[in-house]
């Protein structure tokens, strides 16, 4: 469409204009639209109706053929100074469409002379087109109202064309016959085609905004733009959803005005910081009135300021719910600690992360029917010793159902659940309105407790909150079976320590991974050997076998080991003493396996002492798996961990590559700041490509199966090299990527990255070696990582977690493994770790 009057097609009263007079000449007549021409006849247009050949009246303005010019000269000085300016295009024809006159702006306009023009047939000399509507429509149109006007093309002999505004009337004689038919046109060529370019221009600035529109849209993140006022001019369906403001309700809005929960002091000093330095802006908010974080990264523009943000209370209470649980691991780990304390300060910080929750742990009385008050530092201290004692069963409550049934009890609203009949009241005096309970199991599947949330509206829980609460009872099964655990395996080893003592029975136990023994307190007392680290050694036991027994003793007992009998090993043999004499001895003992079906220990007396050792396997057995629950939960929480970290870095990545999209797409159309768009992409790119590579070197797992793990070292061992920290050299000896599983793998790799970064934070080293080697005779890989650092004593460090050494242990156990610490104050520091190859 044209935009203004000066561009617009004009009105058959615009068109028609330049051709009236004020005054007529003569009565009846309006204009004369041309004087004789090399010999043709005058033309007049008359206002009144007239009647056509075949008898219809046709409308005024139509043309009267004149035989005799007109006698006045004033009228003949018109024509003549009319025919000197009229730069529209004028033809006539005679009702056989021969052409009777030509003006000079058809000459101009055409490229044909008049006199070439004059005569011949006007269809076979002009080639044109009408504009939306066919010829049979433009001539019924003409025979019944006796005129037309509207838009024509020309077409020229090389096909050009050319847009005209037409006029077509009948020439009329004195007596209203038509005698011929006058076209009068206006060349609007250039008017057209700036009409037609202005469309496509149009057209393309709709479809590019829709392509920007549609972009923003699809971006996962909200985001806004801001002018230089920080008035919104543009908000996303996003931005809509998580602040539930319409882009209708923002746009021209001040944001800070308009929106302060989300656009605070701080936040708005973070937008006039981007805007004023050109700088990159990323910021976390918090608003304690909705309990959400979010996260806002903004960018300064020549307008104004755009922005991406997003909702990310769920990350944020994850990690801040993983550091809690990293804390009551460690803090669970001291024997020390007891166990209400640490529950207590769990679900305090559990009530912390999420504000209007209220946690709970009952025990299950010893007679199995009632339940005990353990912890819930956040309801109200008489509540909770109310409910102590009351009884479990198939409508008990939340807790007491979930105990009674040994599954999960969710109870929306205690008011109307036919489970809180019994102790509806007393709950709804505190405010309490919804409670969804977890049984906590041992791993026998008995119950020992209830873990349970409070709230004071009634309420459903999301997945996410299921998901929360069961991790949450998870942990507290883990905290309180560790602690029992704990307690029964000191009880035992009081029990045992007295029983050595009264006994007389020379009570053994037999490491079969590195060959040393353990004697009770009945050995030194029956043998009169003296307690030392030679004592302990397998030959010592061996050497002091009667020769003539020694062959048959050891023969026996290691084709017990070796058959991995689950029998009782018995031998009687003599035995020599401290004094040389040798003592008659019946001795008898069994293997001790582990989890997964390995022989790693035996145990036994040189006396009858079978319940004794009974109680000794069950209490091994504890520890052993308590040391593993232990070893896996922290390696859980490390890999945990690593993969929020990946995360996190994923969606920093994700960001930064949507904005170089936004960037490019701009730059498409931006001509004055293609340059910069482009520049910022390269950047954002060369941002993305340092974050993937850091990702690649932290989160390792991904990239052992297809780098190998020798590669995987090789590549750790470069990175700290570039840091010129420290020299490393790295020597593998054996084809470990085909001999060991993946899992394996990762552990040796875990286990040398741990002790690097050891070495970087606490050696103060200057040289760092790290060996590799496959003893496939012996089926077992040993790996010796040393350094020149500043050392340490063992002893002091044993059992502590600052150095990291507890995480190399637990990895290296759950493979079978042994590590061994050789270090002294002063003579750096040497690791070694044997562990046996696991076929695959």
């Amino acid at each position: 469409m044209l935009s203004s009057a000066k561009n617009s097609v004009p009105t058959r009263e615009q068109f028609l204009q330049p051709y009236f007079i004020e005054k007529p000449f003569i009565e009846g007549f309006v204009l004369v639209h041309t004087r004789a021409v090399a010999g043709l006849p005058y033309f007049h247009a008359m206002n009144t109706p007239q009647n056509d050949t075949y008898g219809s009246q046709l409308p005024g303005d139509t043309m009267e053929h004149a035989t005799e010019p007109l006698p006045s000269a004033r009228q003949i000085d018109l024509q003549d100074s009319l025919a000197k300016y009229v730069s529209d295009i004028i033809v006539a024809t005679d009702l056989t469409e021969k052409i009777i006159y030509w003006n000079k702006a058809a000459e101009k306009f055409y490229g044909i002379p008049a006199q070439q023009a004059v005569g011949q047939s006007f269809r076979s000399l002009i080639h044109y087109e009408y504009s939306h509507i066919t010829e049979d429509d433009v001539e019924k149109s003409f025979r019944a109202r006796g005129f037309w006007d509207g838009e024509t093309i020309n077409i020229s002999a090389t096909g050009k064309k050319s847009y005209l505004i037409s006029s077509i009337r009948y020439i009329r004689d004195e007596e209203g016959r038509a005698t011929g038919i006058m076209v009068v046109s206006k060349d609007i060529t250039e008017n057209k085609l700036a009409q037609q370019e202005r469309q496509l221009a149009e057209a393309q600035l709709r479809e590019y905004s829709e392509q920007i529109t549609n972009i923003l849209d699809s971006i996962t993140d909200g985001f806004f733009v801001l002018d230089r006022n920080f008035r919104v001019t543009l908000w996303n369906h996003e931005a809509e959803r998580i602040t539930r403001l319409s882009a209708a309700e923002m746009v021209g809005q001040p944001i800070r005005e308009k929106l302060p929960e989300l656009v605070d002091a701080d936040t708005y000093q973070s937008f006039q910081k981007a805007f004023k330095k050109k700088m990159t802006v990323t910021l976390e908010q918090y608003n304690d009135r909705s309990d959400r974080w979010l996260e806002m990264s903004v960018y300064p523009s020549e307008q104004g300021l755009f922005a991406y943000f997003k909702d990310v209370t769920v990350r944020k209470k994850q990690e801040t719910m993983l550091a809690l649980e990293r804390k009551v691991l460690e803090q669970n780990s001291n024997k020390k600690a007891p166990l209400r304390t640490i529950l207590n300060n769990f679900l305090k910080g559990i009530e912390k992360i999420f504000p209007g929750m209220y946690c709970s742990v009952l025990t299950l009385d010893e007679d199995g029917m009632r339940v005990r008050h353990l912890s819930a530092p956040g309801l109200p201290a008489i509540y909770a010793h109310a409910i102590d004692g009351l009884p479990i069963g198939p409508e008990a409550g939340s807790c007491g159902t979930a105990m009674f049934r040994k599954e999960k009890v969710i109870v929306s609203d205690i008011e109307r659940d036919p489970l809180w009949t019994a102790a509806r009241e007393l709950a709804l005096k505190f405010g309490l309105r919804a409670c969804w309970s977890f049984p906590v199991l041992n791993v026998m599947g008995d119950v020992m407790a209830a873990f349970a949330v409070y709230y004071t509206t009634a309420k459903s829980p999301t997945t996410l909150e299921l998901d929360l609460v069961e991790r949450a009872a998870n942990l507290v099964t883990t905290i309180i079976e560790s602690k029992r655990a704990e307690e029964e395996l000191s009880i035992s080893n009081e029990r045992y320590m007295l029983a050595t003592k009264a006994s007389n029975d020379a009570i053994w136990d037999r490491d079969l991974h590195t060959g040393l023994y353990f004697w009770g307190e009945g050995f030194y007392h029956l043998f009169g050997h003296k307690p030392g680290p030679k004592v302990r050694t397998k030959k010592f036991w061996e050497m002091h076998v009667h020769p003539d027994d020694r062959s048959k003793v050891i023969k026996n007992i290691d084709r017990f080991i070796r058959r991995k009998d689950k029998g009782l090993w018995l031998e009687e043999y003599r035995f020599r003493k401290a004094d040389d004499r040798y003592a008659l001895i019946s001795d008898k003992g069994f293997l001790v396996f582990g989890k997964d079906g390995r022989v790693i220990r035996m145990v036994g007396s040189m006396q009858d002492i079978t319940g004794k050792r009974e109680m000794e396997k069950r209490l091994l057995k504890q520890e052993l798996n308590k040391q593993k629950i232990i070893a896996q939960a922290m390696v859980d929480a490390q890999e945990k961990e690593r993969a929020e970290i990946g995360k996190e870095l994923h969606d920093n990545i994700n960001q930064i590559l949507s904005t170089t999209k936004l960037y490019l797409e701009l730059a498409k159309n931006d001509h004055k700041e293609r340059l910069s768009l482009i520049s910022r992409s390269a950047d954002n790119i060369h941002e993305a490509i340092h974050e993937i590579r850091n990702i690649s070197r932290s989160l390792v797992p991904a990239s052992i199966g297809d780098l190998g793990l020798i590669d995987s070292i090789s590549d750790l061992v470069e990175s700290v090299r570039t840091t010129r920290a420290i020299h490393v050299e790295f020597y593998p000896v054996g084809k470990f990527d085909e001999k060991i599983s993946d899992k394996e793998k990762l552990m040796l790799f875990r286990i040398i990255q741990e002790q690097v970064n050891n070495v970087l934070k606490h050696s103060g080293a200057k040289n760092l070696i790290i060996e590799l080697l496959l003893e496939e005779t012996e089926n077992r890989i040993e790996l010796n990582i040393t350094d020149d650092g500043k050392g340490f004593d063992p002893k002091k460090v044993k059992g502590k977690k600052g150095l990291g050494l507890s995480n190399i242990m637990s990895r290296a156990d759950l493979f079978g493994g042994m590590v061994t610490i050789m270090s002294a104050p002063g003579e750096g520091c040497k690791l070694r770790v044997q562990v046996p190859v696991i076929n695959f």
